[in-house]
């Protein structure tokens, strides 16, 4: 069995990953796992979270659960109804565009060197990883090509910046329509 902190970046199923849930505090390690399920469309946008479920396939009892599911309440991956429980958030169109104009701004920002060198605890890392977050819900499994052709048209906008046909504000503003 390989170390729990080598390698997170693969979603591992209930059953492999509930053995591995102790070296943290429980509800730390149970938010990662249901926070990549849901980036990963496992668990889609809209659907109800199943805190009976998440009980049996991580091996866990209904604290660490429900402090999880708070933590990604918090984070905005999830939405509480009253009386009827968890579900992945959906975003607004309007929402999706917001997320994209910051992840965009943040981006130029920190490419432009006024960022300096975004360490992990810095603001700025933190709102784009916050940002990205939001992308990731809303795109899915298509996350990636869709930030390359994000990054694609980011690169043209910094062309034609450069020879001066458009400027900040234009490019930001075209950004948010």
């Amino acid at each position: 069995m390989t170390d729990f902190f080598e390698d997170l970046s693969q979603p591992l199923s209930p059953q492999e990953d509930s053995r591995s849930l102790q070296p943290r505090a429980l509800c730390d390690a149970l938010a990662d796992r249901v926070r990549e399920r849901i980036l990963s469309h496992e668990l889609a946008p809209g659907t109800a979270i199943d805190e009976v479920a998440l009980l049996k396939d991580y091996s866990v009892s209904r604290t660490p659960v429900r402090e999880a599911l708070k933590l990604l309440q918090h984070e905005g991956l999830l939405t509480g109804r009253p009386r009827r429980g968890m579900f992945v958030t959906v975003l607004s169109p309007q929402e999706v565009r917001e997320a994209l104009a910051l992840h965009s701004m943040l981006s130029r920002y920190a490419a432009n060197g006024q960022g300096h060198a975004p360490g992990p605890d810095t603001l700025l890392s933190r709102m784009l990883e916050m940002a990205e977050r939001q992308l990731r819900l809303a795109y899915g499994p298509s996350f990636r090509e869709k930030m390359r052709c994000e990054a694609s048209d980011l690169d043209q906008e910094r062309r034609a910046a450069a020879s001066g046909a458009v400027g900040w504000r234009a490019s930001s503003t075209k950004a948010l329509t």
